[in-house]
């Protein structure tokens, strides 16, 4: 990163790690230099844009390129109860339910770097990979997933599932928000992108999530997975293109 007059300015490596999460190839980005479609400037002979003139590359070049995309959903976090001692899987970059409950979440990452650019103060963010969690059987009240099983593999679901139903406590809650993605078919368009508006009570917080369209996703999909692992359905939301399901550990002996 570099930083002239007050302004700080992103080489295509930055923006291809911290902006795009290494979704394109840096090849490509330089080719949006090169064409001027990225507006930018060369520091020492590389390439550099600055956050505003990214944002707009984005909002008015890339999603309309390259993106199915769904529009502006609204999700409302204050009709929610959330109890107990919580773990937020996927908890860095906006850090949503961080923001919402604070010292009640410990919000996990893999991306460390995903961890630190989180605005939320009070939650306790720890690097750790979902499918291995380091966590003693039965330790939380909560577990929530808020729009990153759409960043995970699909082969990858199961082996979540299974240790996030380990450590939760026996009628334990899992919540799970996340996009309806659609089956691709022969759409050509290579990213599904979702803008959002949360509401959290004393903040509503705008932000978007963008994943390579490679899969779908529903909640028909995720409630089987659950319960084969062994958790009841106890809620099912869906919106046009969001969805809200809320399962709970089964008190088994």
């Amino acid at each position: 990163m570099k930083e002239l007059d007050n302004v700080k300015y992103l080489n295509i490596g930055e923006i291809f790690d911290t902006v795009f999460h290494k979704k394109i190839k840096q090849e490509e980005i330089l080719e949006y230099f090169e064409t001027g479609k990225l507006i930018g400037k060369k520091i020492d002979n590389e390439w550099h844009a600055d956050k505003e003139a990214i944002e707009d590359f984005i909002k008015n070049v890339y999603l309309k390129e390259k993106a199915y995309n769904v529009g502006l959903h609204k999700v409302d976090l204050t009709t929610i109860t959330l109890n107990g001692k919580i773990l937020d899987i996927g908890g860095g970059g906006q850090g949503i339910i961080g923001q919402f409950k604070g010292e009640n979440v410990v919000a996990i990452d893999p991306n460390k770097n995903e961890l630190e650019e989180s605005p939320s103060k009070d939650d306790l963010k720890i690097v750790m990979d979902a499918r291995d969690l380091k966590f003693l059987d039965n330790s939380f009240d909560t577990t929530t997933s808020f729009f990153t099983l759409m960043y995970i593999p699909r082969e990858d679901h199961i082996t979540i599932f299974k240790e996030i139903y380990r450590v939760l406590k026996k009628e334990g809650e899992f919540a799970i928000w996340d996009a309806i993605i659609p089956n691709k078919g022969n759409d050509d368009r290579s990213m599904f992108f979702i803008s959002l508006e949360v509401n959290i009570g004393d903040n509503k917080i705008n932000t978007g999530y963008g994943v390579l369209w490679n899969e779908e996703l529903n909640t028909k999909y995720l409630s089987n997975l659950a319960g084969t692992i062994g958790f009841e359905l106890i809620e099912s939301k869906e919106e046009e293109n969001t969805f809200n399901l809320r399962f709970r550990k089964k008190n088994l002996p």
